[in-house]
């Protein structure tokens, strides 16, 4: 049941996360969106409400018609994912005007979007040849003790023998390590335009805050808003198992600069390999669903 006090309790509220507004929405696909990434966030349950927009510390109720029926896009939108989280949802009154109010509560497995793809995607068949390009760079005792970026050279001289075309970016201001701030790892070009970026770092430990800096600083790197990315992770730790297992909790819990809709640890199903993994999360950018890789290749201490 739709509590109004509680909805009410939200809208008046300032930075409430568990809170999604839209003055009008009834496409499937962005209550598909807003419904998935209610079910992963922290809180026990969140609301979508459509017919108001809200700011940090206001909100205003412009209404939608009364005679609208919100079951079927709901409907069509639960039908979008994979797993059914427990919604409810009803029209209020509030100032006068008629809302819909969508409740969301939280559920432990991940949701995605169900695959409507009959073949390999471009970001598929991308992922297999980079893939691919750490399975090399695993077997060269070269790389064992090397720096990320002789080991991100390594990389991109094997993706672009694979013809994708790379392009070198500007370096702007340094960070406290070294590197360049504003320096792409590996910034790819398809057809004159920009195709995805490969962030790149070498962690010896699950170092949250150096994580979570690469993580950001691929949306501030992609102006454009590419269809996916990839955070590539070198890893040098004993148990890459339990390295792997902290990883994907932590990445699917981080607040990104777009919103999270989902995360999905099984991603890398069809690879069978035990020190290479990855994983995505979607994310709504700008209303659209995009793709965040996260790739982990384990860097053997020695090599048999």
């Amino acid at each position: 049941m739709i509590d109004i006090d509680e909805v009410l309790h939200l809208l008046q509220s300032s930075g409430s996360k568990n809170l999604i507004c839209r003055d009008l929405e009834f496409r499937p696909q962005n209550l598909a969106m807003f419904i998935a990434a209610l079910s992963n966030m922290p809180d026990e349950y969140g609301y979508i409400v459509i017919g108001a927009n809200k700011s940090t510390d206001k909100y205003s109720i412009n209404g939608v018609s009364a005679g609208f029926k919100i079951d079927e896009p709901i409907k069509r939108a639960l039908g979008l994912l994979s797993e059914q989280p427990i919604i409810d949802f009803g029209r209020l009154t509030i100032d006068g005007k008629n809302i819909y109010a969508i409740k969301v509560k939280k559920i432990t497995s991940s949701i995605f979007f169900k695959s409507t793809q009959t073949v390999e995607s471009q970001p598929d068949l991308f992922i297999r040849d980079l893939y691919l390009a750490c399975i090399k760079l695993q077997a060269r005792k070269l790389f064992v003790n090397a720096t990320e970026d002789e080991r991100n050279d390594f990389i991109a001289d094997l993706l672009e023998t694979n013809g994708y075309r790379l392009k070198d970016q500007t370096r702007r201001g340094s960070s406290a390590v070294g590197k360049s701030s504003g320096e792409v790892d590996i910034y790819i070009e398809k057809n004159g335009m920009p195709f995805t970026i490969i962030e790149a770092l070498n962690l010896d430990s699950l170092n949250t805050n150096y994580l979570n800096t690469h993580l950001d600083k691929i949306y501030s790197y992609d102006s454009a808003g590419n269809m996916f990315n990839v955070c590539l992770s070198y890893v040098k730790v004993k148990d890459f198992g339990s390295f792997w297992n902290k990883y994907c909790s932590h990445v699917k819990n981080h607040e990104y600069p777009v919103m999270l809709i989902s995360s999905d640890m099984n991603a890398d199903k069809d690879y069978s390999y035990s020190d290479i993994r990855y994983m995505t999360t979607t994310h709504n950018r700008s209303g659209k669903t995009t793709f965040l890789y996260h790739i982990c290749v384990k860097i053997q201490e020695t090599l048999f």
